[in-house]
């Protein structure tokens, strides 16, 4: 009897040794881990990334992944079992239906689709839910794309790169607070470009300081970086034009031409500069201070971004369509997210209907040594049967490839291999020759093909967006 205890004993440690050893070890961000797609039996190998609420990394049996430019969580451990996101999260295997409830708002996704519907009304994903089987747990899960699903249940996502990971918060708040600074005990307001400043300016560090008339409130001062024309348009409310000029009001520091005008009811100060400039805005009670240096010294991350053609250069011409609005529009999409975006400082060689030059584009670029140029283009042939995406590079594959992926899922081909015209190298051409830094061109698809016009027509904002990733994903 004792024998046979001992035995017992011994196959029962066995046992639970087998099943320590056979348990999966976590995969953390960064590390390569493999996944089979169920619905085309693809086995691919990703890399994990994290999601993190309120800056603490949300346990998960299924890391994540990026999917072209989009990031992909398991909707269950991200999105159903996190209790502080407070989503209820249900999927149906009959229907194929995946229903997350947050508050008064009700996202409703299809596996493998990228239409869904928030509260009803329909919008399209920039990557569609997957079901995939992850060897390592021997389960499958539901993959959704996180930015997209977060922000529609009004939460606030970014995605930072040195962590590999996808930061939720609660709409109100943020990760990284506004910068302030202080002044001889006297608060300073902080007024954005749309971008996060290595150079911060400040009553101790200013290129201009300019006196306000007394009574003269924060809010009624605004700024635009007028970028095209060199100069920063400060925007009073009110007529102040005599007050502004007076020499005696200002102290500059630094060169620059300095003008008023009065118009509308707003007293514009213009401040110009001999080449394109980074500008850092402060107020006090009493003063705006202003601070200014090449943009790659002021700004964290500098991007210019191209809409082909334009005014008298229309481009491609095919099937109702000019290329010369299809990258404008698909511009605008980008613009439209990287305005959400402070990390970057974008510049765009046009947002309207005229013609920049060639060297115009790439002259931009090196002016304010940006780290990316993108210039989006549309393809054509003599051929209406030419389809297909491809993106065009000369120094920077990586780079390339990257816009590629992102541009195939934007266009809603990244599944379908029989789109990707893949990556083509070119010695020839301006954008590519121009720019000493990272630099591609994007072909998305053909104007002369009537079905590939129609599709890139209608899906410019899911294209801008995946773009958008694609150079963000690309630092």
């Amino acid at each position: 009897m004792l024998k046979k205890k001992f035995i017992c004993l011994g196959l029962s440690m066995t046992m639970l040794f087998a099943s320590i050893i056979n348990t999966p070890a976590a995969v953390t961000a960064g590390q390569y881990y493999k996944i089979k797609y169920t619905h085309n039996k693809k086995t691919v190998t990703k890399r994990a990334i994290d999601a993190r609420y309120n800056n603490k990394v949300i346990k998960t049996n299924m890391p994540g992944y990026i999917e072209g430019s989009t990031s992909m969580y398991s909707a269950y451990w991200i999105f159903g079992r996190c209790s502080s996101i407070n989503t209820k999260y249900s999927y149906s295997s009959k229907t194929n239906k995946i229903n997350l409830t947050r508050g008064s708002q009700k996202l409703v996704l299809t596996l493998n689709s990228t239409t869904a519907t928030i509260n009803g009304k329909r919008i399209t994903l920039p990557s569609a839910p997957r079901k995939v089987y992850y060897p390592a747990r021997k389960k499958n899960y539901i993959m959704i794309p996180g930015d997209a699903v977060a922000k529609n249940l009004q939460l606030n996502y970014t995605w930072n790169n040195r962590l590999l990971s996808g930061l939720i918060t609660q709409k109100g708040s943020t990760s990284a607070k506004p910068a302030t600074t202080t002044a001889s005990n006297t608060s300073t307001t902080s007024t954005t470009l749309g971008s996060k400043t290595k150079i911060t300016a400040s009553a101790s560090n200013y290129s201009i300081r300019i006196k306000k008339p007394s009574g003269l409130s924060t809010s009624a001062v605004t700024c635009v970086d007028d970028y095209s024309n060199k100069r920063l348009r400060i925007i009073v409310n009110g007529n102040y034009k005599t007050f502004f000029s007076t020499s005696s009001n200002r102290y500059v520091k630094e060169s620059l031409t300095y003008n008023v005008t009065y118009s509308g009811g707003k007293t514009y100060i213009d401040l110009k500069t001999s080449t394109i400039k980074g500008f850092s805005i402060s107020q006090t009670s009493s003063y705006i201070y202003v601070k200014y240096a090449d943009p790659k010294k002021m700004f964290y991350r500098v991007v210019v971004v191209d809409a082909g053609h334009g005014g008298s250069d229309s481009g491609a011409v095919g099937n109702g369509y000019y290329e010369k609005n299809m990258t404008l529009k698909i511009v605008q999409s980008i613009k439209s997210n990287f305005d959400k975006n402070s990390t970057y400082k974008v510049y765009y060689t046009r947002l309207s209907d005229w013609y920049p030059s060639l060297s115009y584009r790439y002259k931009m670029a090196n002016e304010v040594s940006a780290d990316r140029f993108l210039s989006v283009h549309i393809n054509s042939s003599d051929s209406s049967s030419s389809k297909g995406t491809e993106t065009l590079y000369k120094t920077y594959k990586s780079y390339a490839q990257t816009l590629q992926s992102s541009a195939l899922t934007g266009m809603g081909y990244a599944s379908n291999s029989s789109y990707n015209r893949g990556l083509k190298y070119r010695s020839d051409l301006a954008v590519l020759n121009g720019p000493k830094m990272t630099t591609s061109l994007v072909e998305l698809g053909f104007i002369s093909n009537k079905t590939e016009a129609n599709r890139i027509n209608s899906r410019t904002s899911t294209i801008g967006y995946n773009l958008y990733k694609a150079i963000c994903n690309s630092f």
